[in-house]
């Protein structure tokens, strides 16, 4: 699967709470438990994208896409270096980083 493979959801109804998963699963993940505050709005594409705000650190933005066979990722931009030997998982259980080129790149 390539950068080709993805669309930016612009559709966003009745699926914040499955891109609220995504992203604290990934914050949980490096930060531990942690309270996090989002806030949706869309790109200036007309994609959809979530700023995630845990109190005491800069926010993360997330590019919100899907994959042509239907799962969620939450791609943050730009992509945190110490993320990406690990990446982060889509609704299917895959894990993406990026490239060199901030393209999406499957981990496993």
């Amino acid at each position: 699967m390539n950068a080709r493979d993805f669309t930016e959801v612009t559709e966003l109804a009745g699926q914040q709470s499955r891109f609220r998963v995504l992203i604290r699963s990934a914050l949980a993940a490096r930060r531990g438990d942690v309270t996090v505050e989002f806030d949706f709005h869309r790109g200036w594409n007309g994609g959809w994208r979530c700023r995630a705000m845990v109190q005491g650190k800069p926010p993360l933005d997330h590019a919100l896409l899907s994959t042509h066979a239907g799962a969620l990722l939450a791609l943050p931009v730009p992509f945190p270096t110490g993320w990406r030997a690990r990446g982060v998982s889509d609704s299917a259980g895959t894990a993406w980083t990026v490239d060199d080129e901030g393209l999406p790149t499957r981990v496993y």
